[in-house]
């Protein structure tokens, strides 16, 4: 994308934060401000001073979708609209899981900050709908496959 687009102006809210996930097409304003929103809620670096969101947690790191869009500055983004634009931004980023239903989504890494006290998850690893694997060794596997393809020719 060539540019951010403009931010909204609230003038005593802090800046909105940019998407982490590189979005290689147009999207428009709403949703580009709202994925940055939402994965700052869904990062390492929130998680760890927000009890609150932790405390929604299942066992499982399982976040409803519909608390996460009921939250002040979600709603400011979006114009209080329903919890549908929330979850189709969610499935652009590649820092989160939504479960197949769509209802509910974890962060990457959240195994560190389930509380001990977590009720169990109703929600089964088979049912995921937006999963992001994470293998490094595979992707590097890849990534050296790639470079084997690469043919240069010099012309005279």
């Amino acid at each position: 994308m060539g540019s951010a687009p403009v931010q909204p102006h609230s003038p005593n809210a802090p800046p909105l934060p940019t998407p982490v996930t590189a979005i290689t097409f147009p999207l428009d304003s709403t949703r580009w401000y709202l994925l940055g929103q939402l994965e700052y809620y869904l990062s390492m670096q929130n998680m760890a001073q927000d009890l609150f969101l932790r405390r929604k947690m299942d066992a499982q790191g399982w976040i409803p979708i519909s608390l996460i869009a009921s939250f002040n500055r979600v709603r400011q983004i979006t114009g209080g609209i329903d919890n549908g634009i929330v979850r189709d931004v969610l499935t652009l980023s590649t820092t989160v899981e939504l479960n197949a239903a769509g209802d509910y989504v974890r962060m990457i890494g959240w195994e560190q900050f389930v509380l001990p006290d977590a009720k169990e998850s109703a929600i089964s690893v088979d049912q995921l709908e937006h999963r992001v694997e994470v293998d490094s060794e595979d992707a590097k596997e890849d990534e050296e496959e790639e470079e084997d393809d690469v043919v240069f020719v010099m012309g005279s």
